[in-house]
């Protein structure tokens, strides 16, 4: 009897879980570029159309995940909007130079919050979509 010598990989599990719109043309476009570069897997991609249970695990509605992108972050916390964003981009090669300069330069995480508001408001009559009641 011989004994394989191959080495085991394993699977590291994902830092951070990030929670999106996968039925939104807007979001896909970006969604979709940073999961061709989470190689490493760092990034658990929750498409919150399809996966109600983890909504609730996070202690999220479907309205809330809705209105905005919601992330669990290392530290198990809840981050929403550009902070979430934030949180993603430090996982990802090219993504992780931008973070620190967003967070550290004055009034520029506020602007980009901002932003991120009018977006994520108009981003389903955008798409054709209606927006979600209660």
């Amino acid at each position: 009897m011989t004994v394989s010598s191959q080495p085991k990989t394993t699977v590291s599990p994902a830092k951070v879980t990030c929670f999106h719109d996968g039925e939104c043309p807007i979001c896909n476009i970006e969604i979709n570029a940073m999961k061709k570069l989470d190689k490493e897997g760092n990034i658990h991609w929750v498409d919150i159309n399809h996966d109600k249970v983890a909504l609730a695990k996070a202690g999220l509605t479907y309205k809330q995940a809705m209105d905005r992108m919601h992330v669990i972050d290392q530290n198990q916390q809840l981050q929403s909007g550009v902070l979430g964003f934030l949180q993603v981009w430090k996982q990802l090669p090219y993504y992780r130079r931008v973070a620190p300069i967003i967070e550290n330069v004055p009034l520029l995480l506020p602007l980009m919050e901002c932003c991120y508001r009018i977006v994520a408001r108009y981003r389903l009559p955008l798409t054709g979509k209606q927006q979600i009641k209660e």
